[in-house]
């Protein structure tokens, strides 16, 4: 039986390969994510941000981990390993395909061969072999690391605490018997919960043709939760989808910057978040969430800019849109102006920006006078004068109660 030589001597061309590797480490990833673009489709659809970033980091770790490995003799660690795994947990969170994880380190196996032995020549057979067997032993582990992690997260998405925490989300929500479900899942609940009731913006590149739309909205999903698990651990309970949803967190300890933990939120996934916060004890869940549900409402009528509101943040802008007769007067105080959508629109720019006709003109690209003339439109059509304060208020009111009765 022929002896290998160790790995730190294999030699091709003159220079030890994992010297060569390390030298060209830059040039080898470029040529390791062109190679997965090319050939693995699943690939071109990912974000532009995700490949350079934590595509590119991947592929860096596994060539300097295969270079060490020649190096120091010897099989990948269990840290080189891990560092896999968790890759692979990241695409399974995303609902991106396992077979096409296995191919683009088959592939930057290939690259990191072909590197390797680019400039060997006949004198170097045994090594070359030595070199090849090595490279088909670290996809084989790579391999396993990837599909234990993978499967591993898979298995918890559907596991029981995930279940669980999907039970109780809907319970407290549902107004049912959080205890009695608490405890026989194991999870110890917390004396307050903060309850956001979140609006995300779509990322850039749900829209975009080259991007599969679904990992993209997982992926900003993903990032978005992390930032509060990273701020308030593992007791966070959520039910999103793209637009947005219900975040529950619990408060205990020292309690952060909500604010700087949404704003951080945001930056994460890459979208502006609109969210309305209330606090609330177990029991009391099903009615804040309601509430803070019916507030965030509020914002998108009133056209509020992204941030973290409380029901003290629009009270009157609340009252005036809570059912009932005064609220079906009021918006009934604009039907005259339902056949000029200008003259609404108009409205509701000039009440937007304080009244300032200048403002109001700019904004919709028309003369000051036009804002003038239209404004007159609106006091002839309904009997209210927007440039008198007392009809200002009622107008003020009016717009509210009709965005409330045609969101």
């Amino acid at each position: 039986m022929t002896e290998h030589k160790p790995g730190g001597e294999l030699t091709l061309g003159g220079q030890r390969v994992h010297e060569r590797l390390t030298r060209e480490e830059p040039e080898l990833i470029a040529r390791v994510l062109r190679r997965i673009q090319e050939e693995v489709t699943d690939y071109r659809r990912l974000p532009v941000e995700e490949l350079t970033g934590d595509i590119a980091g991947i592929t860096r770790q596994a060539v300097r981990a295969f270079a060490r490995s020649l190096r120091e003799d010897r099989e990948l660690n269990e840290a080189e390993l891990r560092e896999v795994g968790a890759s692979a947990v990241r695409r399974a969170e995303e609902g991106f395909p396992l077979e096409a994880v296995l191919t683009a380190y088959h592939v930057g196996a290939r690259e990191i061969f072909a590197v390797g032995s680019g400039a060997s020549g006949s004198a170097d057979v045994a090594d070359l072999l030595d070199v090849a067997d090595r490279v088909l032993a670290f996809v084989g582990t790579v391999t396993g690391a990837v599909t234990r992690g993978y499967l591993e997260e898979l298995r918890t998405k559907v596991g029981q605490e995930h279940t669980a925490r999907r039970t109780l989300l809907s319970v407290l929500v549902d107004g049912g018997p959080v205890d009695v479900v608490a405890r026989s899942a194991g999870i110890t609940l917390p004396a307050r919960y903060l309850v956001l009731s979140v609006e995300l913006g779509p990322h850039a590149d749900e829209e975009s043709l080259d991007v599969d739309a679904e990992i993209a909205v997982r992926r900003k999903l993903r990032r978005f939760l992390a930032a509060f698990e990273h701020a308030c651990g593992d007791g966070v309970l959520a039910s999103l989808d793209g637009p947005g949803g219900l975040v529950l967190l619990p408060l205990a300890g020292r309690l952060p910057d909500w604010h700087a933990v949404l704003d951080a939120a945001g930056r994460a996934a890459g979208v502006t978040v609109l969210a309305a916060a209330g606090t609330a004890a177990p029991s009391e869940v099903r009615e804040v969430a309601a509430q803070t549900g019916e507030v965030l409402d509020v914002l998108r009528w009133f056209g509020r800019p992204p941030g973290l509101y409380r029901l003290d943040d629009v009270l009157v802008e609340y009252q005036l849109t809570r059912p009932g007769a005064a609220r079906d007067r009021l918006a009934a105080a604009l039907e005259p102006l339902a056949a000029h959508p200008e003259l609404v629109e108009t409205l509701e720019t000039y009440l937007a920006l304080d009244t300032n006709r200048r403002r109001t003109a700019a904004r919709l690209h028309v003369h000051p006078n036009t804002v003038d003339y239209r404004l007159r439109r609106v006091r002839d059509l309904t009997g209210i004068d927007p440039l008198h304060p007392t009809g200002l208020a009622r107008l003020t009111a009016a717009s509210a109660a009709r965005r409330a009765t045609h969101p």
